[in-house]
């Protein structure tokens, strides 16, 4: 069974039917109001002031006077000569208003006393508009009524604006980052810097309604009814913009990388900026993964193998002239489920071996190194956090 709509639900459906999901942060508010009619200016201007208070960082408001004597005369002219009524002059608009959007108030067959069109831009920066109220002549709001005329402009800007600005935190350093006089071992500078395509997710739990004004058939289980979701990612400078619908509690999560793990941050209703207040900045500190970096040399083993006696047999090839192999492909493969091979790139014509994304998570691997004419090495290896080389001679094959 479909469960039913909340009542934020229907407010999100009502507004991207409106402006799409992409909404918009500034507009313009056109107030149209027929000076001639009894109480309709003071209601526009008491409505302005409303307006102004909450809204005005995110609106121009603009008037738009009209007469209803001017308009029955042009419509007396229109029936008696015949004439045509015209489109829209753009020099005689009080703001720029595109053909297709409204039909001029005067070209109406009846004026309108009051309306209110919003006027904004969307991402294709083509001009869009909607009216939000509109009441025509005869009848006329009065000032009491201001505040209902209100509550219904009000919901269109129910939305909110947040930007999440993700830096990496600083990355996390293995048991061997020390030198043996324990002092700390020099490591590049770090970059918290996190780049393009992070995924970021809003959740905000809107509630669905109470239990208590439903049947005992139409209220639905706690673990059907699901936050409303909104979804970004971000850019190059790693940060990513949402709109979305607020929530007394919502939630900010950033999805899991190979670099840094996910996380989640709570962002209660209370800490979101207001209108005039402009977009929320949230930061977003993200906890690196236990990283390591591995170098794998690869050469042909020598025909005579370097003496040892004085290490116990242990070679130090970093101390030896090493022949290098053509055509070299190493792989390394994490020793989990499902995990498939990982190709390690050379940057030195096949001497030495790396990850292409410069790390690869800690853990037991699976290292094999292949090439034409030399026997297959295979080998268990374990990469700890931070730097990991490891010398591979392979043996001919005749």
């Amino acid at each position: 069974m479909a469960l039913p709509k909340g009542p934020a639900q229907e407010l999100l459906e009502n507004l991207d039917s409106v402006f799409g999901p992409e909404y918009f942060e500034h507009g313009r508010l056109l107030i149209t109001v027929a000076r001639d009619v009894a109480g309709a200016m003071k209601v526009a201007h008491r409505l302005q002031s409303r307006i102004n208070e909450s809204l005005g960082a995110m609106v121009e408001i603009i008037f738009e006077h009209v007469k209803h004597e001017l308009w029955s005369k042009l419509h007396e002219a229109t029936a008696t000569v015949g004439l045509h009524k015209g489109a829209e002059v753009p020099e005689c608009q009080v703001t720029h208003i595109p053909d297709g959007i409204r039909t001029n108030p005067y070209q109406r067959e009846r004026l309108p006393t009051l309306e209110v069109l919003l006027l904004w831009e969307d991402i294709t920066r083509a001009t869009r508009g909607h009216v939000l109220y509109s009441i025509s002549h005869p009848a006329s709001p009065s000032v009491e009524q201001v505040d209902e005329i209100f509550a219904q402009i009000e919901p269109y800007f129910a939305k909110r604006w947040v930007i999440v600005e993700l830096s990496l935190g600083e990355p996390i350093k293995g048991v061997f980052d020390e030198d043996l006089a324990g002092e700390e071992a020099e490591h590049p500078q770090h970059d918290p810097h996190v780049g393009p395509g992070v995924g970021v997710t809003l959740l905000a739990c809107h509630a669905y309604g109470f239990a208590r004004e439903q049947t005992e058939y139409l209220a639905p289980h706690v673990r059907h009814c699901q936050p409303l979701a909104f979804r970004s990612i971000s850019d190059d400078a790693g940060r990513a913009k949402i709109c979305f619908l607020p929530a007394e509690v919502n939630k900010v999560q950033v999805a899991e990388t190979e670099s840094f793990h996910g996380t989640e941050v709570l962002l209660p209703k209370s800490d979101i900026r207001t209108l005039d207040q402009g977009p929320t900045v949230i930061k977003v500190k993200l906890t690196p993964k236990a990283l390591a970096t591995i170098t794998v040399n690869v050469f042909a083993q020598p025909r005579t193998m370097p003496r040892a006696d004085e290490t116990d047999g242990i070679i130090d090839w970093a101390r030896e002239d090493l022949e290098p192999v053509l055509e070299a492909l190493v792989e390394v493969t994490q020793m989990k489920d499902g995990e498939a091979p990982l190709r390690l790139v050379s940057f030195d014509d096949g001497v030495t071996f790396v990850a292409e994304d410069g790390f690869l998570p800690e853990g037991a691997v699976h290292l094999v190194v292949h090439c034409p004419g030399y026997e297959t090495e295979e080998r268990p290896i374990m990469l700890l956090v931070g730097l990991n080389e490891f010398y591979v001679p392979l043996r001919r094959v005749n």
